[in-house]
């Protein structure tokens, strides 16, 4: 009885250490393949084809409040009273967006003398803002599908 025994104590531990090694793999796998599809962002409300629209993509509080990089940006030359920007192999995941129009090409959003903007600008889910930048829980938006289109509208 010993040596079948250890036999088949010793088939029983290869297999559970296949087993386990392929649980690993998988688990590693799982990782790296995040899902992942494309956002189309479409930027309206612009009254001038001069300039450009900046745009912010940010993918948590920190970045959005400039403590953290954004996660992907865009300037891209307005030629039409709309401006569209295709972001592909985007993890799913929570975003916001942050556009302007910089319509003299100096990289910052133009202010009057009381310190608000005479550019527009615009934010995820049309948020709009009279008091400062809105916070990142009312611009945040769900990116979980293969193909996704969201509009933001320049004020």
């Amino acid at each position: 009885m010993g040596k079948k025994y250890e036999m088949g104590n010793i088939y029983f531990k290869i297999i559970a250490l296949i087993f386990f090694a392929a649980l690993s793999s998988a688990a590693q796998t799982g990782q790296t393949n995040q899902r992942k599809g494309t956002l189309v962002v479409m930027i309206t409300g612009l009254k001038t084809t001069s300039g450009d629209v900046q745009i912010g993509l940010f993918d948590s509080k920190e970045s959005y409040d400039g403590k953290k990089s954004k996660f992907a940006g865009a300037i891209i030359k307005v030629e039409s009273v709309q401006v569209k920007w295709v972001i592909k192999d985007l993890p799913y995941g929570q975003y916001a967006i942050k556009a302007f129009h910089d319509q003299n090409g100096n990289n910052k959003i133009d202010t009057n003398f009381l310190g608000m903007p005479v550019e527009k600008f615009g934010f995820s889910n049309n948020i709009k803002s009279f008091f400062g930048v809105p916070k990142f829980d009312k611009v945040k938006f769900n990116f979980n599908r293969d193909a996704m289109s969201i509009k933001v509208v320049l004020h």
